[in-house]
């Protein structure tokens, strides 16, 4: 081929024409090389020289070509014109960018065929670089650009995917206002949310469908249509030609469409409700929901544990409580974890356990010092309990300005027979006689002393006696020559007060502050009616599952004429059909049993107040009477009715073997069957 020739190829084209050239030149050496062998009469030398003047030769016409090529591209660089030196329109932007490394490429090569009298291969290894590099640089810009696509494509499904949610919720609201009765119940609600969401998802691809059938229509020719308008006209000579044919075909289709649409119909309906059952139903294994639960339970008998144990501590005096019942719903537990886990394990819920029982209850204490005075009532010859006493005598120091004159009670002081007690917090009455040490004593004289934890103050003859009185204690007993029976006797001493606070929030509470979504509080709403389709887990609570006890009762007309017992009644009706709340305690909050109970006798108008109390703190309020002598106003107590020491339910006793109680909800119920027997525990009444 000639330069001339050579010089129209395109780049390609040229690639091409000097890869099959280094070839040729390659095959040429090796022929040279077996004529050299089998030609012993040329001599090396001439070979080497003839072969370094062809590539000589072939270096000068190279050189030329290259020269002329950069001249013509000089050229074409001082045009002002949006064109190539052949005529044609240049490339977008983009193609330069990918056809850049195949340009470079393009000159590696040139400079490969150059020097291809030191490696036979370097053309080969030309091509190869060349088509490698283009490849590589094709890939690169087919993936940047890929990648903004995708980027727009994923911003553009998450945008519809929003537009889809808020659609359907206002879908959803317009049913709800359309069908109030449908708004009132939670499983229609949960239902006609469900098929929103199919309906909605079917009118979306009908619209795809649609568009998609009108852009294909659109471009339908004119052609088309007049094939169509002949093809229904023969269509319709036939059908009139053969009508007993047609009508045969049309019954046989109606028929399969009746079949075809019952079949249908029953599968929506199954669909529909396995739906239903699904969304209802506790999804876990009965051992692992029970598991759970059991979980919980320990955790709650921990905290009882405790409270004993700080009640059981003797570096305090006295202990205050203030208790909230500890217990809680299992259906509420269950139907939580349901939600949030649906197939949950007993292991994997045990953190979520923890923090809903942090969150549920609270346990602290506190110390204080109270001054404690007690009265009660001693018999002539009964003991007072060890005293503690003083020394005192007549003059200034013990006395001030009464010294040298009469005691409190008009008299001149006598050694051992005179005795003080405190003015403002007398032990003793003035003028009670007391056998102390074996000496008998009257009280005739005031000081002030109490404060030391003095009960007596002893007088003496001298300053130096009574000093070395000290602080003595003494039995005390009261001498059989007093001018009564009995006396009052006033105790006045300091303790040291553990107050005990457990507080429980209760699980239902600790639910409803839960960052939970409308869909989740809907379903867990559907789990506590339907109990997860699983009545069988808890049916021995009586606390979780309603009870069919009286809402009315008649009480006995005479059981109203005591006053005590008729305001009882009359506070605890206003709250008859209250649900059960564990640790609930006022009617904001509704009641569990014993904080039912305290309510009542602290706001019935009896002058009593307990404060709030749990089922054996109430107990530890009460006088235990036997069976017999209950009437109504008393308290009945239970013991069993969940794991608990003590009273664990407690209820108030109406007569005739009726009870009112808060079991779920708060109502009548005979105390006669077969699981109050079992579980009754004591009769108590109000001190």
């Amino acid at each position: 081929m000639d330069k001339r020739a050579k010089a129209r190829l395109p780049s390609e084209s040229k690639l091409r024409w000097e890869r099959e050239g280094a070839e040729n030149t390659l095959r040429g050496e090796r022929e040279q090389k077996t004529d050299k062998s089998s030609d012993s009469t040329v001599s090396k030398k001439a070979q080497r020289k003839q072969i370094q003047k062809e590539a000589a030769s072939k270096k000068k016409k190279e050189s030329a070509k290259t020269r002329q090529e950069a001249e013509s591209a000089a050229k074409r660089k001082g045009k002002l014109k949006f064109e190539t030196a052949d005529g044609k329109k240049p490339d977008k932007p983009g193609r330069k960018v990918i056809h850049a490394p195949a340009d470079m490429a393009s000159v590696k090569v040139h400079q490969l065929v150059h020097a291809s009298n030191e490696d036979n291969n370097t053309g080969v290894q030309a091509t190869e670089f060349a088509e490698s590099t283009g490849e590589a640089s094709l890939h690169a810009a087919s993936h940047a650009k890929y990648s903004r696509k995708l980027h727009k494509y994923k911003k553009a499904e998450r945008l519809e995917k929003k537009a889809d949610k808020t659609k359907i919720e206002e879908m959803f609201q317009k049913s709800l206002k359309d069908n109030p009765e449908a708004a009132s119940n939670v499983f229609s609600r949960w239902r006609q949310k469900q098929e929103i969401k199919k309906e909605y998802a079917a009118m979306k691809a009908g619209k795809s469908e649609a568009q998609a059938a009108y852009r294909t229509g659109s471009t339908v020719t004119s052609r088309v249509k007049k094939e169509f308008e002949d093809f229904t006209a023969k269509a319709f000579q036939f059908v009139t030609e053969h009508s007993h044919i047609i009508i045969l075909i049309l019954g046989a289709a109606l028929l399969l469409l009746v079949i075809s649409g019952m079949l249908s119909s029953c599968t929506a309906m199954l669909g529909g409700s396995g739906n239903a059952v699904i969304g209802t139903s506790y999804t876990a294994e009965d051992d692992d929901i029970l598991g759970a639960e059991a979980d919980y339970r320990a955790m709650e008998e921990e905290l009882r544990r405790q409270i004993r144990e700080m009640q059981e501590d003797d570096d305090y005096d006295s202990y205050e409580l203030h208790v909230d019942e500890i217990g809680h719903n299992p259906w509420e537990l269950a139907s939580l974890l349901t939600v949030l886990y649906e197939d949950y394990s007993r292991r994997e819920v045990q953190r979520m356990l923890r923090q809903l029982f942090e969150a549920q209850y609270s346990l602290s204490s506190s110390v204080s010092v109270e001054t404690v005075t007690e009265t009660r009532t001693v018999r002539v010859g009964e003991s007072l309990g060890t005293v503690t006493t003083s020394g005192y005598c007549n003059c200034r120091i013990c006395c001030g300005q009464w010294s040298g004159g009469p005691t409190a009670s008009g008299v001149y002081p006598t050694a051992n027979h005179t005795l003080a007690v405190d003015a403002s917090n007398p032990f003793v009455p003035m003028g009670t006689k007391v056998i102390m040490n074996g000496v008998e004593y009257k009280v005739e004289d005031t000081g002030n002393f109490a404060r030391y934890g003095v009960q007596f103050d002893v007088y003496y003859d001298s300053h130096i006696a009574a000093s070395l009185h000290g602080h003595k204690q003494w039995e005390c007993y009261l001498a059989d020559d007093n001018g009564s029976n009995t006396v009052e006797v006033t105790t006045t001493q300091t303790q040291r007060v553990l107050n005990i606070t457990a507080t429980n929030r209760s699980l239902t509470s600790v639910i409803v502050n839960m960052d939970l979504t409308a869909e989740e509080r809907e379903r867990y709403q559907l789990l506590l009616q339907t109990k997860g389709n699983k009545p069988y887990l808890f049916e021995d609570d009586i606390y979780s599952n309603p009870t069919s006890d009286y809402l009315h009762y008649d009480i006995p007309g005479e059981a109203l004429t005591d006053a005590k017992f008729a305001k009882m009644i009359r506070e605890a009706e206003k709250y008859l059909g209250y649900p059960y709340v564990w640790g609930g305690s006022s009617p904001s909050t509704s009641f569990d049993c014993s904080g039912f109970v305290s309510w009542v006798i602290n706001n019935c108008g009896n002058g009593w107040n307990v404060g709030r109390q749990t089922a054996e703190g109430l107990r530890g309020c009460c006088d235990i009477i036997q069976r017999s002598q209950a009437k109504p106003g008393d308290l009945i107590f239970f013991q069993g009715t969940y794991d608990t020491p003590g009273a664990s339910h407690v209820g108030i006793y109406v007569g005739n073997g009726m009870m009112l109680h808060c079991g779920n909800p708060i109502s009548y119920a005979s105390i006669e069957t077969s699981y109050w027997q079992q579980h009754f525990y004591c009769f108590g009444r109000i001190r």
